[in-house]
């Protein structure tokens, strides 16, 4: 990642820690992590899944998660974020997604909300195969993302300073890059009021080993 990109998206976030935090969970959002312990439930049965938030912002999101019964690791850029969640009793760490200091295979699913939109295109299939690493066999990702069209680039109308970094894609293009690193096990669209974008909504899983194409 171009480390100019790294240091703005992070002082952004640092400045912004606080007011976000003040924020409160949108319905739709809600409903998304429904969708996603509903499918954790029938994936992994039972309780206590460990689960990595993946850009977890100030915590919301890893809050209701944790409050569902899952065992919630928060990783975000920013440090003021990070600070936010420990500060709610979350385990959370420092760190961006191209240098995932994270055991191999220990986490049963991977909860990412628009957090990928930040990673250049020429860097998301690193970064897909930094989270495959660290799910279990049968693990599962949900990725969300606004997009609906193509775009990459600094956002001339972001109200943050220093402006973001953003990614967008049009709904086949983001399912063929998922697609190289996990399988996708539903796509879905979400239209979002007032907003150019869409809200791209994916649940994929690990790709099985082909067992034909192993020498005997």
């Amino acid at each position: 990642m171009d480390p100019e990109v790294k240091a703005t998206l992070k002082m952004s976030y640092d400045q912004q820690a606080r007011l976000r935090d003040g924020d409160t969970v949108q319905s739709w959002k809600v409903d998304e992590m429904d969708r996603f312990l509903a499918r954790l439930q029938a994936v992994a049965k039972g309780s206590g899944q460990r689960i990595l938030d993946l850009g977890s912002g100030p915590g919301h999101q890893a809050i209701y998660l944790k409050n569902h019964g899952c065992q919630v690791t928060c990783v975000d850029l920013s440090d003021e974020m990070v600070n936010i969640c420990l500060q709610k009793g979350l385990e959370a760490f420092a760190m961006d997604f191209y240098t995932l200091d994270v055991e191999p295979e220990s986490f049963d699913a991977i909860w990412t909300m628009n957090a990928l939109l930040h990673v250049p295109k020429d860097s998301f299939l690193q970064v897909l195969t930094n989270m495959e690493r660290v799910l279990k066999p049968n693990g599962f990702l949900y990725l969300g993302l606004y997009g609906g069209y193509e775009s990459e680039g600094i956002w001339e109308n972001d109200t943050y300073r220093p402006q973001r970094f953003f990614a967008f894609y049009e709904d086949e293009h983001i399912q063929r890059k998922v697609s190289e690193v996990f399988d996708i096990v539903h796509f879905s669209v979400l239209p979002m009021e007032g907003m150019q974008a869409d809200y791209q909504s994916i649940f994929a899983k690990k790709k099985q080993p082909n067992l034909l194409s192993v020498p005997k």
